[in-house]
């Protein structure tokens, strides 16, 4: 695997960069704040503009370390970010990525996601040298899993009681998914 880093990426409507603490008003009131949003992530809303802030501090220490591949999205017709995607574990030695992401509720439902995670795929294995790309999601969040679907990703199964769901404070399935190397270079 490349160490590449974060890479700015684009598509036909988005840009996929770095984030920095400029962001913070437009992360704070476009997804950080979207209680629609935040019901399906284990990070909580965000309560003020310092949440922001401190989660974009994160993110830019996080470029300094190896392997770190966070975006912000930001929809090019209106220059503002809506949404995030990012690897939340990279496992260097058998060159696994598993991605998380969100948008906001207002952008929903137009294959922003889908878009963007396609991106990201096509620079994880072309450029990064990845083997496998894998991601979960509530089982409440189907929508999630039609995005990995779309994006080229295979079901993989149910994993049964993995997480405790912030919501209902009980334990709850997580649906998980998967793309390798050779179903990507395949399907091309």
């Amino acid at each position: 695997m490349e160490n590449i880093g974060t890479k700015r990426l684009e598509t036909a409507r988005l840009i996929l960069r770095k984030g920095s603490l400029k962001d913070a008003e437009e992360i704070f009131n476009n997804y950080c704040t979207d209680s629609l949003v935040t019901k399906y992530v284990t990070w909580n809303v965000h309560k003020s503009i310092d949440d922001s802030l401190n989660y974009l501090k994160h993110w830019e220490e996080s470029y300094k370390k190896d392997h770190s591949y966070k975006w912000l999205i930001e929809d090019k017709e209106i220059s503002q970010v809506v949404g995030a995607i990012a690897a939340i574990n990279v496992d260097v030695k058998n060159k696994t990525i598993e991605i998380g992401y969100c948008l906001g509720s207002n952008w929903w439902n137009k294959g922003y996601m889908t878009e963007a995670f396609k991106e990201v795929i096509k620079f994880l294995f072309e450029e990064v040298g990845v083997e496998t790309i894998y991601a979960e999601h509530l089982a409440a969040n189907s929508s999630s899993g039609k995005v990995m679907l779309k994006s080229g990703m295979k079901y993989e199964g149910s994993l049964r009681n993995r997480l405790i769901d912030k919501n209902t404070n009980k334990p709850t399935d997580l649906e998980s998914y998967s793309i390798i190397r050779e179903d990507y270079f395949n399907n091309k």
